[in-house]
């Protein structure tokens, strides 16, 4: 995932100089903080935030309408109590509708609505709660800053659905939510 970032966020960065408009293809990456509602019903949470790394991609149609595809890891967890403890992980994948308001030349807000597909993979002891994927709507809100016309930083928040899989209860599922809070650099091409 790092190696991918990196190149990505190279590439971009090589190729961004080249083109610059108010429409057209941009990419990102994101570094960012999640904060994991309880995945487990009947325990205390151990470790509900986490270090996230993320990668977008989109088209600007016009200035103020685009869309984007995203990436992103929406965290790590823990949790524990009840007779028992769990732990798991959360990423999603997922398609954005992005409108912005542009405030300045250099500064812009943006709204996203989308939908989004989170696979969790987790585990506990005693046996019983597994990964589960959840598909649902996602939606954030952020500001970029253009520090030129080819690169901008964005500060943002996203939220997403996600959920656990209860092996004691036949298709039962735990449903949770997860914030993520997120700071990154967007190349226009």
């Amino acid at each position: 995932m790092k190696k991918i970032a990196a190149v990505l966020l190279f590439s971009t960065a090589v190729a961004a100089p080249a083109f610059a408009a108010d429409n057209g293809l941009y990419a990102g990456v994101t570094l960012g903080r999640s904060k994991t509602n309880n995945p487990y019903p009947g325990t205390t949470m151990t470790k509900s935030t986490d270090t996230v790394l993320g990668v977008l991609g989109g088209y600007q149609f016009t200035r103020n309408l685009g869309a984007e595809v995203f990436y992103t890891g929406a965290g790590k967890f823990a949790a524990t109590g009840g007779g028992g403890s769990g732990s798991g992980k959360a990423d999603v994948w997922g398609i954005d509708a992005v409108g912005t308001l542009p405030l300045s030349e250099a500064f812009s807000l943006y709204g996203k609505l989308g939908y989004a597909r989170a696979k969790t993979s987790a585990s506990s002891v005693p046996a019983g709660l597994t990964g589960a994927t959840r598909s649902a709507v996602t939606y954030g809100l952020g500001g970029v800053f253009n520090i030129n016309q080819s690169i901008g930083i964005r500060l943002g928040w996203d939220r997403y659905a996600a959920a656990t899989a209860n092996g004691n209860v036949a298709g039962a599922k735990d449903n949770f939510n997860s914030n993520v809070y997120s700071l990154g650099a967007v190349f226009k091409f």
